[in-house]
């Protein structure tokens, strides 16, 4: 596991209930490397966790007691800092960059989730993070095949550490390369941020990059994760799109015969919005909806399983 240069605090929302939950906790934490100290506060549900350990590896070991978990913010472990730079976290959630109908974006779609069924880790094991994408499969409940949908397909997560360094935690898990007609390679993928925001038609539409993030290697699964330090400051990246690319040059993506073939399966794209630091956001029911917070997280759970 790769672990950061500095450490930083991360903060989750856990469903615990009782002190068996939060024994359960303890448990998970135990043997995770980078971690310095962490809290837990039963009755408000709150795990803040310091350290250098990527926050989906935390996420990973926290959802290993079989509790709902939600990633609440990281932020700076100085809280000098945290107040000089009042904008240190944002996160890009990478999604198809065209709207599917949900007879492809379903996660039952062969193309779109070809992976094979895996048993379920046991609740005294931690799941690795191609364990936690698991059971893709399954339809998503309440869409009918004329509505429209999009599926998440990866999340990157972006904490300022220093003035001028930025931790990138990415996590993805894409169709193979061989059912989206790309062969059977690439087995990387380029991952950069874009010039500009508009992601509807990446690369057309979102320029050269602005800054190179590196390469993802997936798995035979079309899982891949990348942790890593990147010198830049994030409120210039605020706005733009984050895009995980085919190795395939943007010319070759563009010589489809079908013009909406050309980003499915082949680019991953997501706007870079601001997001909370570690528990900057208090809300627990979305104003919108009325829903509660473990309400929406069930929600997005059903779409990715990051």
């Amino acid at each position: 596991m790769t672990l950061a240069s500095i450490a930083f605090k991360t903060e989750f929302a856990v469903d615990m209930t009782c002190q068996n939950c939060v024994n359960a906790v303890q448990s998970s934490l135990r043997d995770v490397s980078g971690i310095e100290r962490y809290d837990i506060d039963l009755e408000n549900k709150r795990v803040t966790i310091i350290g250098k350990t990527p926050p989906s590896n935390l996420l990973s070991a926290l959802k290993s007691t079989n509790r709902q978990v939600i990633v609440r913010g990281s932020s700076p472990s100085d809280p000098n800092f945290a107040s000089t730079f009042p904008q240190t976290a944002a996160v890009s959630i990478l999604e198809s960059p065209i709207s599917l109908p949900t007879s492809i974006a379903s996660t039952s779609n062969p193309v779109l989730a070809n992976s094979p069924s895996t048993s379920s880790p046991s609740s005294s094991s931690i799941p690795t993070k191609t364990q936690l994408f698991e059971n893709l499969q399954q339809p998503l409940p309440g869409m009918n095949e004329e509505e429209f949908s999009q599926k998440v397909f990866g999340i990157a997560r972006f904490l300022q550490i220093e003035p001028s360094t930025i931790l990138l935690d990415l996590t993805v898990r894409l169709p193979p390369p061989s059912a989206v007609g790309l062969g059977h390679g690439p087995e990387k993928w380029k991952v950069y941020i874009s010039q500009t925001g508009n992601i509807t038609n990446p690369p057309s539409t979102t320029g050269k990059p602005l800054m190179e993030l590196g390469e993802v290697e997936l798995d035979k699964n079309g899982y891949g994760d990348m942790f890593k330090e990147i010198k830049g400051e994030l409120w210039e990246w605020v706005g733009r799109g984050c895009i995980v690319q085919s190795s395939y040059s943007p010319q070759q993506l563009q010589q489809s015969s079908d013009s909406r073939d050309k980003g499915l399966g082949k680019i991953f794209a997501g706007v870079v919005a601001r997001s909370a630091g570690a528990w900057g956001n208090e809300k627990t029911v979305c104003a919108c909806s009325g829903r509660t917070m473990w309400e929406e997280g069930r929600d997005m759970e059903k779409k990715t399983k990051l």
